[in-house]
């Protein structure tokens, strides 16, 4: 069973076979490597040519507007789709034939965790951990006090954030060295909000196992993530460390005397240029020091580099020319 998904989805036995697999390629430096993950539902191109890297460790942010194929994606990761093309590895397990030995290893909260209603919460608590050879029972006991779920309440009952706290609970209970998270704080309440962004991922992260996190809420993603990717019909559009990012990506209005350069637009590091009253903006992607040194070699009247929140690169990059690769 995929920690946190569906309870009938894979036997208890599997699960605990996978677990005693060990492999020199379990070792890898990277917790996910994709090389032309492709998936098609008849016609349609759900996923195509994705290539990605997440180290291990990391905090990963997996954002897309709705429809982009990031769900799609972690169905595949987790062996649950099986790919059109290209191949995928995750903790080091090729998932052409060894997806078990890689699930055993992987926490997973799906956006509509499917849990058993019928069963109280330490019910479920306790048929999910005998489910896994390895469990921390002080992990778990903390945190179902830290959201403040009740024990003997029927999962049936609980509110959709507190069903999403509980199913990442059941996540974390076997201590992963993985955790994919399919829009893991929706339902929740702000606080609750807070609590699982400043808290438990900082801790999960501090113990060296790797999250990676598809959602839509992108200020979640600016707040923990180290590492970003942007999914757009299907195709990677940007994957960027979030340093990186913050150093490089940036606009920079411009007022030139004298006009702009014709060749502007393709200089290195340069996305877009756009007409702005006088001046330009321009939207850099890379290499902002050596286009800033450029634009000031021109003499400029006026010049000044502006951050971008990852909201607005987001915006940018889907809403731009680049919105659809190839």
């Amino acid at each position: 069973m995929v920690q946190g998904q569906a309870m009938n989805d894979v036997t208890a036995p599997s699960v605990a076979g996978a677990a005693a697999t060990t492999t020199e390629a379990g070792r890898s430096a990277n917790a996910i490597e994709t090389h032309g993950l492709a998936r098609r539902f008849g016609t349609t191109e759900a996923v195509a040519g994705l290539d990605l890297t997440v180290p291990r460790g990391s905090v990963f942010g997996f954002i897309g507007p709705n429809g982009a194929g990031k769900t799609t994606t972690i169905k595949m990761l987790l062996g649950l789709l099986r790919p059109t093309a290209g191949r995928a590895g995750v903790l080091g397990y090729d998932l052409a034939t060894g997806s078990l030995a890689a699930r055993a290893r992987i926490g997973y909260v799906a956006e509509n965790a499917d849990l058993y209603g019928y069963m109280r919460v330490r019910e479920i608590i306790a048929f999910t951990r005998g489910l896994y050879p390895r469990w921390d029972d002080q992990l778990v006991a903390r945190y179902l006090e830290l959201f403040g779920l009740p024990k003997d309440r029927a999962v049936k009952a609980l509110s959709k954030g507190m069903k999403a706290q509980l199913a990442l609970i059941l996540a974390l209970g076997p201590v992963p060295e993985l955790l994919i998270l399919d829009e893991p704080t929706s339902g929740m309440d702000p606080l609750a909000r807070k609590q699982f962004l400043s808290t438990i991922l900082r801790e999960v992260a501090a113990a060296g196992q790797t999250v990676f996190m598809s959602t839509h809420i992108l200020s979640d993603v600016e707040r923990v993530a180290d590492h970003v990717a942007l999914l757009n019909r299907g195709r990677l559009v940007l994957a960027d460390s979030m340093d990186h990012l913050k150093e490089n990506v940036k606009k920079v209005r411009v007022v030139l005397a004298g006009g702009a350069p014709d060749d502007l637009g393709r200089w290195p590091g340069v996305r877009a240029v756009a007409r702005e009253g006088r001046g330009w903006l321009i939207s850099v992607e890379s290499r902002l020091d050596e286009v800033r040194g450029r634009l000031q070699a021109l003499d400029p009247s006026y010049l000044e580099v502006v951050d971008m929140t990852l909201e607005e690169i987001f915006v940018d990059y889907a809403g731009g020319e680049r919105l659809v690769l190839g």
